[in-house]
């Protein structure tokens, strides 16, 4: 049964003429061409019987009627575009969780080709050191750490995780791995050291002291402020090598555990995640495609 209400699209149509009093600006304003929006007041006219626009010529006149209605109106196309919004954010929107690390220096520079090849799809990007929860949180998908064995969810691999040794150019040290190298640690990855420096075939052990910080993320802050040698995923370097603020100092050592893409197996919008995934995977193989920075290729 008809509610008797007139057509939403046909009254923000003539809202939008009120507003901007040119059809040409009316319709940009609504991102629809001036036929559509021709189309949608007569169609509005139809609808309620009345005449709205009064046209001579190529200038268009509310009249009488339409002053009245869009009056008593007030606010309120205003008010359902501003519910509605969100609604229709969320259905375009997919929400990814990742560590900032990550974030900063593989996924971010790399998210304008997804937004170039996918104008229709938003992004939304957060970051946390915890593994979020896809079931309870208004999170569609994450990046995550680990074997990929997670229960309850899909997880696809984007790329294994490396270690390799990298320093401001600035900093004088023995190109060698020596007890002399001044090593920073993470406090998050505090085996990284001792595992590349024995499954690249160094003597001894790594040298004792240093800087101690509370994740990767500072790490490699630190190593671009010169405070010594991080050890790090060999994509995140790409920019800083390219740059010329950081220098590699040893090959990479290529780990059992990567970076997988995990989303639950019911997803809220299928089709713009469907595309990520296939993005993200390209993306993830592509580096090794592609060869990896000078002196960064696992051993």
């Amino acid at each position: 049964m008809s509610s008797g209400l007139p057509s939403l699209r046909g009254l923000a149509a003539l809202d939008a003429l009120a507003r901007h009093k040119r059809q040409g600006a009316a319709a940009e304003a609504l991102g629809i061409s001036r036929s559509a929006l021709s189309h949608r007041i007569a169609d509005l006219e139809a609808e309620l019987g009345a005449q709205l626009v009064a046209r001579t010529g190529r200038i268009c006149v509310l009249t009488d009627d339409a002053v009245a209605l869009l009056a008593a109106m007030g606010d309120a196309i205003g008010k359902i575009e501003a519910a509605v919004a969100p609604l229709q954010r969320r259905r375009r929107q997919i929400r990814l969780s990742t560590v900032n690390t990550l974030a900063a220096n593989w996924l971010l520079p790399r998210l304008p080709r997804f937004q170039r090849a996918h104008p229709g799809i938003e992004i939304a990007v957060l970051t946390t050191q915890r593994v979020v929860d896809l079931d309870e949180e208004d999170v569609d998908c994450a990046i995550r750490n680990g074997a990929g064995d997670w229960p309850g969810v899909d997880a696809t691999l984007l790329f294994r995780e490396t270690l390799v040794p990298a320093a401001a150019p600035g900093l004088a040290l023995d190109r060698a791995p020596s007890s002399a190298w001044p090593l920073i640690r993470a406090r998050a990855r505090y085996r990284d050291w001792p595992r590349w420096w024995r499954e690249t075939g160094q003597k001894d052990t790594p040298p004792e002291g240093g800087v101690v910080v509370e994740n990767r993320a500072q790490a490699l802050e630190a190593a671009l402020a010169g405070a010594g040698i991080v050890l790090t995923d060999a994509r995140y370097l790409d920019a800083h090598l390219a740059s010329d603020r950081l220098r590699v100092l040893g090959a990479a050592v290529e780990l059992d555990m990567g970076f997988y893409l995990v989303r639950r197996r019911a997803t809220r919008n299928p089709r713009n995640m469907e595309a990520l995934a296939r993005w993200l995977v390209a993306e993830g193989g592509a580096t090794a495609d592609a060869g990896w920075p000078a002196g960064c290729r696992p051993e």
